[in-house]
């Protein structure tokens, strides 16, 4: 289901140290059972003062009852109030906020709100692993608002700022393929494949780009490796499938491409940094 890993870490607390941390783990646990009691919970506790733990349990009961335009607004207030306590937890909430905009199919909120997480509010620090790892979900959240222009410039900022990040090196590698070109994004396959020579999402960004180039030889070969090197991973099966409708000569381009939507990735995304 689209987005499932998401609404996962949307419902995951954001806060190290909420006021009432038995009120907050309480009123979270409850989202995920039921979110109806939650909500009557979190209005409850927002009406005697509960701030930013009230503010964020709402906003994630909102989420879990699919009541997604409330939630954004949540996610939002929270976001403000903790930058305007100072309280060190505005960058995680940006950040949730941004996936359930994502969950909710509003990609240009999703940037506004990394955008605000990347401009270190309330004076919050960020070491460059989590300044790379923001920059790799504004990018995604960039190709899905159909900027791919500008998602470049932050796979850019974000392998410069982390060129470990397998992540930022593939998801160059994809973005310069979709948009056809092909050297650039053998050079950022290059640069994933030093880091994890084999990784089925290496490979299978191999083969994709092979495909590309028309050098289905060498798409099968790489193919055959991922499905073989992650038979249960989501590129494995993806190198599988690519595989399989080679076998039945379907037209032999994009063979791994999703066939809805502009997501780089559906994995899950990096962890809420901190």
């Amino acid at each position: 289901m689209k987005h499932l890993a998401l609404l996962l870490l949307v419902a995951a607390p954001a806060l190290a140290a909420p006021s009432d941390p038995t009120r907050y783990a309480a009123c979270i646990e409850l989202a995920g059972k039921d979110p109806a009691r939650s909500l009557q919970m979190a209005y409850g506790w927002l009406a005697e003062g509960g701030g930013v733990p009230a503010r964020h349990c709402l906003a994630v009961a909102q989420m879990r009852a699919r009541h997604h335009e409330a939630a954004l607004k949540s996610y939002e207030a929270a976001g403000i109030a903790s930058e305007d306590a100072r309280d060190g937890q505005a960058i995680a909430l940006w950040r949730q906020a941004a996936e359930a905009a994502l969950i909710a199919e509003r990609p240009a909120e999703a940037v506004r709100f990394l955008t605000r997480a990347l401009n270190r509010p309330g004076g919050l620090e960020l070491s460059p692993r989590a300044e790379a790892d923001l920059r790799l979900a504004r990018a995604e959240a960039l190709v899905e608002a159909g900027q791919p222009g500008a998602a470049m410039a932050d796979l850019d900022a974000a392998t410069a700022a982390a060129p470990g990040s397998l992540t930022g090196w593939l998801l160059k590698a994809t973005l310069h393929r979709r948009q056809g070109e092909l050297a650039p994004a053998e050079a950022a396959l290059l640069k994933a494949a030093a880091l994890a020579p084999e990784s089925a999402d290496v490979e299978l960004e191999a083969g994709n780009i092979a495909a590309a180039r028309g050098d289905m030889a060498l798409a099968r070969q790489a193919w055959e490796a991922a499905a073989a090197d992650g038979p249960d991973t989501p590129a494995g099966q993806a190198a599988a499938a690519a595989l399989g409708r080679m076998a039945t000569t379907l037209p032999e381009k994009a063979l791994t491409e999703p066939s809805a939507g502009k997501r780089l990735t559906d994995p899950p995304p990096p962890a809420i940094p901190r």
